[in-house]
């Protein structure tokens, strides 16, 4: 019964779009992302601005599949609608891979807009699934080696000790797979001063818009490895 009632609303639906694709050159409503970045596993938010058109309910479709109609979703796991200043936004739920590089359509009385969620560098992150990190302190030397899974895009990362930033080389080496990046990176630092009992993290940039920790170490030795100091240092 629900499938019978889903396939006659999208025959409606999709007559409703033929018609505006004839009458309607240009459309009055549009689309855009407004989370930036937009960090795989998280929720991503579409805008439809219908202001145009006042406030007349919205149809959402990925491809050519009808997901929320006029607040209902097919897909309540996935997809929500929720009414805001001059339109509606869809809330796509715990995304995935799957939701980009799709094209999604929002309907509005006789308009329509379709338009790509598409992956790049400069709105799409994926922070790394797994590290493995070895710390290597000598000295006044730091050497951190860091094995990651399923990132995207290549971070640049600085090591920070006590909050004071230092000067940092990094050197990696990734393949790439279904768009992640995984492989090692390799990161070199030299302090003028002692380590005993310091905070050491490293930090990494991905993209221009997102930064984020994922490795630390609290040195309570002068000179330590990773496997002296194992409940200090990730």
């Amino acid at each position: 019964m629900k499938n019978d009632k889903k396939c006659l609303m999208l025959t409606k639906i999709i007559f409703v779009h033929a018609a505006a694709a004839w009458t309607q050159p240009s459309s009055k409503i549009y689309w855009k992302d407004t989370d930036y970045p937009v960090i795989l596993g998280s929720n991503v938010t579409l805008f439809c601005n219908t202001s145009a058109v006042g406030t007349h309910k919205t149809t959402w479709m990925r491809e050519s599949d009808v997901i929320l109609h006029q607040g209902l979703s097919f897909y309540p796991d996935k997809y929500t609608e929720k009414e805001v200043t001059d339109g509606f936004n869809l809330i796509i739920v715990n995304s995935t891979i799957k939701d980009f590089n799709s094209s999604y359509t929002c309907l509005s009385d006789v308009h329509s807009y379709s338009n790509l969620l598409m992956i790049n560098t400069t709105n799409f992150i994926s922070l790394p699934q797994h590290t493995d990190i070895v710390w290597t302190i000598l000295d006044r030397q730091i050497f951190v080696q860091i094995n990651l899974k399923r990132v995207f895009p290549v971070p640049n990362c600085t090591v920070i000790i006590n909050g004071m930033k230092l000067s940092t080389m990094q050197q990696h080496s990734f393949s790439i797979k279904d768009v992640f990046y995984h492989g090692t990176l390799n990161i070199t630092s030299r302090t003028q001063n002692k380590m005993c009992e310091r905070n050491l993290t490293v930090l990494c940039d991905f993209g221009s818009s997102y930064t984020d920790v994922i490795a630390t170490c609290i040195l309570q030795n002068c000179n330590v490895t990773h496997e002296e100091s194992n409940d200090d240092c990730k």
